[in-house]
């Protein structure tokens, strides 16, 4: 099968041509193609996206979102999924050319590189229907709040940070074990850029919830991190209201979670949570007021 590639570190004008999104003449010859990652993609962003022909005869987004949440084909070993196990697509709605696509909170695990190439693989793929030019992607309906923009278009594709070379940080994520009310942690890896906030993308994954068997997760699915950022020791996260619907015996042990997360990082010795953007004062039996050790 006739594959495409994109190279990051190239000119927009690759993008142009390769995409088919420019114009219908690239369409009729080619018809239309489907985005995914390369499987050496994280390790090497010179060639991070490649595409396939779509072989389905429905020319519509729900078609090539149920094509894409399928997979690449058998054969074509190089390219990988672009949904993680266990993300479905929730819905789609078309508002003024761009597509608002939701998905299940499975995709808020990705971050990072992971998470921008995912995104523009749906992107891509969608932008070559006529009356689509760009996409808009959330998970269970909170969005991405570590995105640094909502709407995405195939120019972008050459986005701020994407041509840098990814830096690999692990943290320790700590869940609720089953069956009890302790703490249990698994250790993550991350590929992020080198101007991305590990703090904010290891939030993000927390948020999402565990891979390993026999934890839980311990926060909202709907829970937003707006902002996070570390300074002389001290992380200070700014997370969303919907912080506040926890039930009040799941409070100190989420707190815990969060702190104990962030201090895995090498760099945090110290977490203040504001919800917000203000100190919450006392929450789960400990006071916000100032940093958590």
């Amino acid at each position: 099968m006739k594959k495409t590639l994109i190279r990051l570190l190239s000119a927009a004008l690759l993008l142009a041509l390769a995409t088919g999104c420019a114009g219908a003449s690239r369409e009729e010859e080619e018809g239309l193609r489907l985005w995914f990652p390369v499987n050496s993609s994280l390790d090497d962003l010179s060639a991070a996206l490649g595409s396939c022909p779509y072989q389905g005869e429905e020319r519509s987004i729900p078609a090539l979102l149920a094509a894409l949440a399928a997979g690449p084909p058998v054969e074509e070993q190089e390219l990988a999924a672009v949904l993680p196990a266990g993300a479905r697509v929730i819905s789609w709605s078309l508002e003024n050319r761009v597509v608002n696509v939701e998905l299940s909170a499975a995709y808020a695990g990705l971050v990072g590189v992971e998470l921008t190439l995912a995104d523009y693989c749906i992107t891509l793929t969608l932008a070559q229907l006529p009356g689509v030019d760009g996409a808009r992607i959330t998970a269970s309906g909170g969005g991405q709040s570590y995105r640094d923009r909502q709407a995405l278009y195939p120019e972008d594709v050459l986005f701020s940070g994407a041509e840098e070379t990814p830096v690999e940080v692990t943290a320790a994520l700590y869940f609720r074990r089953e069956g009890g009310n302790t703490l249990g942690y698994e250790l993550r890896k991350f590929r992020l850029t080198e101007d991305s906030v590990p703090a904010k993308a290891v939030l993000s994954a927390l948020i999402a919830g565990p891979e390993d068997e026999g934890l839980l997760p311990l926060l909202p699915q709907d829970l937003i991190v707006r902002s996070a950022w570390v300074e002389g020791g001290t992380c200070t996260a700014d997370l969303s209201g919907h912080l506040l619907d926890l039930p009040p015996e799941q409070r100190e042990l989420a707190l815990k979670s969060i702190v104990d997360t962030l201090c895995s990082l090498d760099t945090v010795e110290q977490v203040q949570i504001l919800i917000d953007g203000e100190p919450a004062g006392e929450f789960g039996g400990l006071g916000l007021s100032g940093p958590l050790p």
